[in-house]
């Protein structure tokens, strides 16, 4: 995409590129401030009230801070006029090791040029040897070098000190383990070769020259200055392994040594080059002298070339997680640099962000809370970041004064869930989202809220949970990119009189409810007590008949018992006497068959059955003579004399 860009965006690509990344995403949770930021910003714009003492302490600490800090253009300006008065109270030695010139001094902060404002082993040099808080401020090493030729100008009696600081670095590096004596030895050696010096030049040249420091003077060790300088001697220049030195000879002409190497010194100027290391997830700012810049990303090393290089330092990566985004600038190039156009890009994480040269990230400004119990008032440029949150975010919000039909006051408590879904749309369409959805959702609260009394809110605020009523919120959140999911309605807040009113009137609607639910409660416990009586009474008749019913049951059961007892017996004696007769018909039977059987053969005999069966003893004897096979006789007992008359007649 192509933009033409505002007067302040040219201000910022005509200035030298400062990649320092926000830590903080787009994120509204990610909005905590301090106490003290806090207050300052309430003090200043809610009007909060705050401690006095705690504010003049946090004004005082600002107006020191505003005083101490230099821009790099006044350091600059002050590095060129500085007066050789300040800056000599920082040794020699120090500012030509470090390449660092003094530029102010105040009464607890001392200002350093310098081009690394990284190195805290230096800080903490500086800050010994001058006694003061250091303050760097980081210039160009071209300006330093001028700068420090000009304060310490290279005189003849300046070369003589120097070798005889040469000299005694060289007595005491003869020592593998150097100790007081050696030391001591070693400086009465020089002190003496000195003398002789002086004594051969004579009093007026020594009298021009500036006092060399002494060992006991507060920040200055000379053991540790013979030690820094253990590569110089006398006659030859050491190079260590892995070091780099820029040689200068006297025509001007500059050539790099690589170590390890021992070269002869002569007249020539040698100056340490210094080393860069970009790691992975790190890159090298490469600026030319030629105006032109590199962006080197690691792993790469890089030697300091005061010919070609302007200045070198190491940055990081910008780390994109999931769900992150940062949106990047650049100047068109070709003919399109001719119309001042800006490209811009959006750049979608996980991955390592190095920006290339020309390059700047979008600095968001948003509404935003500074938490804890502040964390529903949204303070404009509370939040500013760099990188987008892409996930669901979610916010609180309260609308205050919001007056019902009916002109009561209320402070309307909201809870935002949001999601963003079209950077490119937010980009075009809006400066700051949270302060559109504030400004949005406080319209349709005010729009709902004004059309009821207070007792039809406090019955319609259900609606407050429904999406529906938060159209001006959707349609907003629609044309900026973003996508409204829900809106959590979380209560409401009152004037102090109407709240003690509401409270009052709560207070006494629950006291009646309280005594209703009491008496219910009794009246329940009442109706508990009768029906458990009814129930038991219940319990109990269903009892009584169970019982009575189970008494007839097993009389009926006892009765049909000896019925059918009774009925077995009769039936046994019946069985049994049929028995008997049968038994007894059968033994009849059997004698009249015996009988017969005798009579039949007493018939065969010859005897007459008549006379044996009577004999002579029958009252009446009747006889059937005839030829018929089967005869019949028919005898009236009604008068027996008669008959037996007859039958013998």
């Amino acid at each position: 995409m192509t933009i033409v860009p505002t007067d302040n965006t040219l201000a910022l690509c005509e200035r030298a590129m400062e990649y320092r990344y926000s830590s903080k995403t787009g994120s509204l949770q990610d909005g905590g401030w301090s106490e003290d930021r806090i207050l300052d910003v309430l003090s200043g714009g809610a009007g909060t009230p705050v401690n006095d003492t705690r504010a003049q302490d946090r004004s005082e600490i600002r107006g020191l801070q505003s005083r101490s800090l230099i821009t790099q253009q006044r350091a600059c300006e002050l590095l060129a006029s500085v007066p050789v008065t300040v800056s000599s109270r920082l040794p020699e030695s120090v500012a030509r090791q470090y390449e660092v010139v003094l530029i102010e001094v105040g009464d607890e902060i001392a200002t350093v040029a310098t081009t690394n404002v990284r190195d805290l082993a230096m800080q903490d040099k500086l800050s010994f040897v001058l006694a003061k808080k250091i303050q760097l401020v980081e210039v160009p090493r071209r300006l330093i070098l001028k700068a420090i030729e000009r304060i310490y100008p290279a005189t003849e009696d300046e070369s003589v000190d120097s070798m005889i600081c040469e000299f005694t670095e060289t007595a005491v590096t003869m020592s593998d383990h150097p100790t007081n004596g050696a030391y001591e030895e070693s400086r009465d050696l020089a002190r003496s070769v000195k003398s002789r010096i002086v004594s051969a030049r004579g009093p007026r040249q020594m009298a021009s020259r500036r006092p060399a420091p002494e060992p006991h003077i507060r920040g200055y060790d000379l053991a540790s200055e013979i030690s820094n300088q253990r590569s110089q001697s006398m006659f030859y220049f050491t190079i260590d392994d892995g070091e780099r030195v820029l040689r200068t000879t006297l025509d001007g002409k500059r050539e790099i040594l690589i170590g390890p190497r021992r070269v002869w010194r002569g007249r020539c100027r040698f100056e340490t080059l210094q080393h860069f290391v970009a790691h992975p997830g790190q890159f090298l700012i490469v600026r030319l002298l030629d105006g032109s810049q590199q962006h080197l990303p690691g792993p790469v090393e890089l030697w300091n070339d005061p010919r070609i290089h302007e200045t070198i330092s190491c940055e990081d990566c910008l780390q994109l997680a999931s769900k992150e985004a940062v949106v990047v600038y650049s100047r068109s190039s070709g003919l399109a640099a001719a119309t001042n156009a800006t490209n811009r890009r959006i750049v979608h994480g996980p991955t390592l962000f190095t920006p290339e040269p020309g390059e700047w990230l979008h600095n968001f400004s948003w509404h935003a809370s500074p938490g804890g119990h502040l964390g529903v008032q949204k303070i404009p440029n509370a939040l500013k970041f760099q990188k987008l949150w892409l996930m669901p975010d979610q916010m609180y919000h309260d609308v205050p004064d919001v007056r019902t039909s009916d002109n009561a006051v209320l402070v309307i408590r909201l809870m935002v869930f949001f999601e963003l879904t079209d950077i490119e749309r937010m980009l075009e369409s809006t400066r700051d989202p949270v302060g559109d959805f504030v400004n949005a959702a406080t319209a349709d609260v005010v729009e709902f809220t004004g059309r009821l009394m207070f007792e039809e809110f406090k019955q319609a605020t259900g609606k407050l949970n429904e999406l529906a009523t938060y159209r001006t919120l959707l349609s907003r959140a629609e044309q900026i990119g973003y996508r409204v999911s829900n809106v959590v309605y979380r209560g409401y807040g009152a004037a102090d009189s109407l709240q003690k009113m509401h409270d009052q009137a709560i207070e006494a609607s629950t006291r009646l409810q309280l005594d209703r639910a009491t008496e219910e409660q009794s009246q329940e416990l009442e109706d508990y007590r009768l029906e458990s009586q009814l129930k038991r009474a219940t319990m109990r008749r269903h009892e009584q008949t169970s019982e009575i019913q189970h008494s007839l049951e097993m009389e009926a059961k006892k009765r049909e018992a000896d019925l059918l007892h009774a009925q077995r017996q009769v039936d046994f004696e019946r069985t049994r006497r049929d028995a008997d007769d049968q038994q007894k018909q059968a033994a009849i039977r059997r004698h009249h068959q015996i009988q017969q059987e005798h009579l039949a053969s007493l018939r065969d005999l010859g005897v007459d059955l008549t006379s044996y069966l009577t004999q002579n003893r029958a009252d009446q004897v009747i006889e059937l003579r005839g030829q018929s096979t089967s005869p019949h006789l028919h005898i009236d007992r009604q008068n027996p004399n008669k008959s037996a008359e007859e039958s013998h007649s």
